[in-house]
């Protein structure tokens, strides 16, 4: 179907609900034009209210039986997505052995089913609550690594299973103890991989970026973050590496955006340099979302509790 003011095609979501027009904007200029155009032409209606009072009751008679059949299909695919999800999701934490990290939300399979049939359905999915133990982590460890519900960084730990993977997504929560949290990715071993940290100082808090390579820091950037950070606050950090693109945002918001050649895959972990401490509560890593990868998080994704 095209659209009767550009002549476009009108998109499938689009064409759910309006058959004629492949915006609102196009629709009220269609009408004001054909307006103009009858009374430039001198014919049946001079004033123009007068016009889109003629044009709007028949478009109404034919679109209500569309419209209600509309609705009813819409209220009745909301009823089963909503129905799944309570299904499919668990209404709890899933207790997880700590060997055991590589799972979807559930581990239902009609779930595991269903988002195999997605087009863009994410084949990395891992999750680390802390709550659950340490898990495998590569890196120099002490005896106040692991706190009740959090990791505590004092020295750089990797996330062992994520050691080989080139282009994620890293969502972690986390509040800063003692003046820094810092976080590593594309981290091949402890001598090689990509740095960030959120640093407090006397004025407005900042982002550091560095590089190691061969136990060699490279190009170390400071940057002003435009967002208010406070210590023992918990924060949601996304981080976001695909190609040679990286971005970070907190709570939503971006706070940096870099790009890079020097590393091309490795994995993730945190780290804390002298005088530093932070606690993280949980962790997860995920493809870079699609589309429908979007729309599914929006109504069945859980994320963990805060404590």
């Amino acid at each position: 179907m095209r659209c009767l003011y550009c002549r476009r095609s009108i998109g499938a979501v689009r064409r759910m609900w309006d058959r004629e027009f492949c915006s609102s904007d196009h629709r009220k200029r269609f009408r004001a034009s054909s307006a103009r155009a009858l009374r430039d032409a001198g014919e049946l209606l001079a004033d123009y209210d007068d016009y889109l009072a003629v044009i709007e009751k028949p478009e109404k008679k034919q679109t209500r039986p569309n419209g209600s059949k509309f609705g009813l299909v819409t209220a009745a695919m909301v009823g089963v997505v909503i129905g799944l999800s309570m299904w499919i999701v668990p209404s709890g934490p899933v207790p997880i052995p700590a060997a055991e990290l590589r799972y979807t939300l559930a581990a239902n399979p009609l779930s595991q089913k269903i988002r195999s049939l997605i087009p863009d359905s994410p084949r990395i999915n891992l999750r680390r609550d802390f709550r659950l133990g340490m898990g495998e982590w590569v890196g120099l460890a002490s005896a106040d690594d692991y706190l009740p519900g959090a990791l505590r960084t004092d020295s750089l730990r990797l996330w062992k299973p994520t050691m080989r993977l080139s282009d994620y997504q890293m969502d972690f929560q986390g509040s800063i103890d003692r003046r820094a949290l810092g976080w590593a990715f594309r981290a091949t071993d402890l001598n090689n991989y990509y740095a960030s940290k959120i640093t407090l100082g006397s004025g407005r808090a900042e982002i550091e970026r560095f590089v190691v390579m061969s136990g060699r820091e490279y190009d170390r950037v400071r940057l002003p973050i435009p967002i208010p950070i406070r210590a023992e606050t918990l924060y949601r950090v996304r981080i976001r590496v695909k190609g040679d693109q990286f971005s970070t945002s907190v709570d939503g918001q971006v706070i940096d955006q870099w790009r890079d050649r020097r590393l091309r895959k490795g994995g993730v972990g945190f780290f804390a340099e002298k005088g530093e401490s932070a606690s993280i509560r949980w962790v997860s890593l995920s493809e870079p979302d699609g589309f429908f990868s979007r729309l599914l998080a929006m109504g069945l994704f859980v994320p963990p509790p805060a404590f």
